[in-house]
């Protein structure tokens, strides 16, 4: 996976996460082509810089997290 790829997988997680107010881990899985290291890789980049965080198995949007995903919204939807 290269750069791109990642920030494309960040970008799409953060702002689904936002729509759908959280969601189970096996759901995001799909986002990485059902590769279980690429998702280890994005769930720890979104975890780390602070935007996503999981309980058991379900992901949802940090503060920080809603607040880049409604940026990306605004970029995406000019």
């Amino acid at each position: 996976m290269n750069k791109n790829e990642i920030l494309t997988r960040v970008a799409a997680i953060v702002t689904t996460l936002q729509e759908t107010k959280g969601s189970p881990e096996s759901m995001l899985y799909i986002f990485c082509e059902m590769n279980l290291a690429d998702w280890h890789l994005i769930k720890d980049i979104l975890i780390k810089s602070g935007l996503m965080k999981c309980e058991g198995f379900y992901c949802s949007l940090t503060a920080k997290g809603e607040e880049t995903a409604t940026e990306l919204n605004a970029v995406i939807t000019k």
